[in-house]
């Protein structure tokens, strides 16, 4: 896959696994996506979320995209870094309603964003399973 074959699956996979650790322990839950183009991937969270503390401790972040339609899965690593861009949160917002009530009782500044810049990306199916590695950078 290219690049933008990346960025286009990542967009039409919104929902993914994003891996942090916390200490030495892996941690994982499930993020949606905001944007995938050539500045970055976007995504956002909560302030009070271990998540967040745990971005905070160590940046390195692996997410993981997969269509179970085309058996096929997409591995990002990279390091992520917190935006601090109020137009962006009221952009997200916007496109994600659920987000409004929280938003409105606590406030934008409740809403944490990050963006993996110049990740690398590795594509696996069940027919490239024991190929070697080929990365794609982001």
């Amino acid at each position: 896959m290219t690049k933008e074959e990346i960025l286009e699956f990542v967009t039409q996979n919104p929902v993914f696994s994003l891996a942090t650790t916390e200490g030495n322990l892996p941690r994982v839950r499930t993020i949606m996506l905001y944007k995938a183009d050539e500045n970055g991937i976007i995504f956002c969270t909560g302030r009070d979320k271990a998540v967040h503390r745990q971005l905070q401790a160590n940046p390195a972040a692996e997410l993981c995209f997969y269509n179970a339609e085309k058996g096929l899965q997409v591995r990002i690593e990279g390091t992520v870094e917190m935006l601090d861009d109020l137009e962006l949160k009221k952009k997200i917002v916007e496109a994600f309603s659920f987000l409004k009530p929280w938003v409105d009782s606590q406030g934008y500044e409740v809403m944490i964003c990050y963006c993996l810049k110049n990740g690398k990306a590795v594509t696996w199916t069940m027919e490239t399973n024991y190929d070697p590695k080929q990365y794609i950078q982001l």
